[in-house]
């Protein structure tokens, strides 16, 4: 995430999302010299989030586009509140919330590598605390619209997805209601990091996990349910 800091690092990314460009059309769009430019397209094809290729149109020159990546990165910041704003968040908090993260990877890993919904996922995190101890989830949560909810889970998501361990997806879930939701998957690399992690952790914490694996399977109507019953003054202040 350290390159976001950079000079011209999140307006490239951004442009590229509107669609890929040729370098001087880029240039063009976000401005600044040619070797800043320069400097900064190989960065971010270092970290795997732009690639060449040969446009399809006249006069056939190679562009730069997002990489599925890359697109995923930048859309994830821009969906928590601006762009510019969650990825200085982002940049600032997963540095240090690196074990925190690791438990995050061990909590997906335990529910089989997949969470469906940011709100289920909010409410896992905050009954992992409040249920069974795990005070290494030591997230801060406030009331919210849909009960607890905690910024940092948000901080700790970017950063996985900028290091390709999870991977978030966009779909309606709990159709009923019609809600978009976004879905948390471990990718084949996070999957392997988590369960290295768990395997090491206590057998009274994995236990605790398993046994939230029923909050999980609830439907997201119950597991509110649940919450707003049990922890009032948590969900609604």
């Amino acid at each position: 995430m350290r390159v976001l800091r950079r000079s011209k690092a999140t307006e490239i990314l951004l442009e590229l999302l509107n669609g890929p460009k040729h370098v001087r059309e880029l240039q063009s769009k976000v401005g600044g010299s040619a070797s800043t430019l320069e400097l900064r397209i190989h960065e971010l094809l270092k970290e795997g989030w732009i690639r060449y290729e040969e446009s399809d149109v006249w006069p056939f020159r190679k562009v730069l586009r997002l990489t599925d990546r890359g697109a995923e990165v930048v859309k994830l910041l821009k969906l928590e509140g601006g762009f510019f704003g969650a990825a200085e968040r982002a940049i600032k908090k997963f540095a240090l919330s690196e074990d925190r993260a690791r438990r995050l990877l061990t909590l997906l890993h335990a529910m089989g590598g997949k969470v469906e919904g940011g709100i289920r996922l909010q409410k896992l995190l905050f009954l992992s605390k409040h249920e069974f101890g795990l005070n290494e989830f030591s997230y801060q949560f406030a009331p919210y619209a849909h009960g607890p909810f905690s910024e940092e889970v948000l901080d700790d998501v970017t950063g996985l997805v900028s290091m390709n361990l999870v991977k978030v997806e966009g779909k309606v879930v709990e159709a009923g209601d019609g809600v978009v939701e976004r879905s948390y998957r471990l990718t084949t690399k996070g999957e392997k990091a988590a369960k290295k992690i768990y395997d090491k952790l206590p057998g009274a914490t994995k236990r605790s996990l398993q046994s939230l694996k029923r909050f999980n399977e609830m439907k997201l109507v119950e597991l509110l349910r649940y919450v707003y019953s049990k922890y009032p003054k948590e969900s609604t202040g």
